[in-house]
């Protein structure tokens, strides 16, 4: 399995799933550089959930603007599998800001970390599903759960699930992206992040719409 260097930007309560596109608000120094760094160097950036706090921030209480660009905040261990993709610096602030988006493109997990600072730069192994059948009966059947969904609920949602778009979507996507549509918080959404088939994604959430409870 080849490894690949992804550019690491922890994010409490932040978990994205393949093909998210994830809209940015970068202002801290490092992460600003290690943008631009990423981009000069075609090297992907990873938005990862955290584990814990590993730095406080020295940051006064009461900062001013000023500051708050030029220093750094706290710093976080973050998750071991995560979502990463290209950025794009969609405009540039006067004061430095940076507004960005990030397409992810697949899952990886951490398996050395390269560099610590002034932003970690860490080794990575695609994390990929175990081999499993077609899903077109456990698929069929979430459909027809969202379906019920949206005819209760929502129009446009029904108008979505019936689309050209979502019903040509590839097992894989689809068991990705049915999770836009019903939020969740941070820790299950890393729960689903790292299961390893596409049917295990999709009898989740079966699971959780059914019987109202998460595993």
């Amino acid at each position: 399995m080849s490894e690949v260097k992804i550019s690491l930007f922890p994010i409490p309560g932040s978990v994205s799933l393949p093909f998210d596109k994830i809209s940015l608000h970068v202002f801290e120094p490092r992460y600003r550089k290690m943008i631009l760094d990423s981009i000069e160097s075609k090297r992907r950036v990873g938005i990862a959930h955290t584990q814990k706090m590993i730095g406080e921030s020295k940051v006064k209480p009461n900062r001013s603007k000023e500051e708050i660009l030029n220093s750094n905040h706290e710093s976080y261990l973050a998750q071991k599998v995560f979502s990463a993709g290209f950025a794009e610096i969609i405009e540039t602030l006067p004061d430095g800001r940076m507004l960005v988006e990030i397409t992810t493109d697949n899952r990886y997990e951490i398996s050395e970390v390269k560099q610590a600072i002034p932003y970690q730069i860490v080794i990575c192994r695609t994390f990929q599903d175990k081999p499993e059948p077609p899903v077109q009966q456990l698929r069929a059947e979430l459909e027809q759960i969202l379906q019920n969904i949206g005819a209760e609920t929502s129009e446009d949602l029904k108008k979505y699930l019936q689309s050209k778009t979502w019903l040509q979507l590839s097992d894989f996507e689809y068991s990705f992206k049915i999770y836009s549509l019903v939020p969740f918080d941070p820790n299950s959404m890393q729960k689903v992040l790292e299961l390893k088939s596409i049917a295990a994604r999709i009898s989740f959430l079966i699971d959780i719409l059914t019987r109202g409870t998460l595993q």
